[in-house]
């Protein structure tokens, strides 16, 4: 939709309306940014089963846990 496009690319006027308070990255979206901010606070929320190691995020996680 034209409203997910948007949102991701951006409009006209720049695209990366959000920034990070800690280091220069703009990211177009909302989610990317907060997903980004764990980078400078340590948070790692997702935690694997097996061995107790925990990562920031669930897509690193799942990699952890399939190898």
């Amino acid at each position: 939709s034209l409203r997910r496009h948007l949102s991701i690319r951006g409009n006209s006027s720049g695209g990366r309306p959000h920034q990070c308070g800690v280091c220069t990255r703009t990211f177009a979206r909302r989610h990317d940014l907060e997903r980004h901010t764990r980078v400078h606070t340590g948070i790692k929320p997702y935690v694997c089963p097996c061995c107790l190691k925990a990562f920031p995020r669930s897509d690193a996680r799942g990699r952890h846990f399939r190898n």
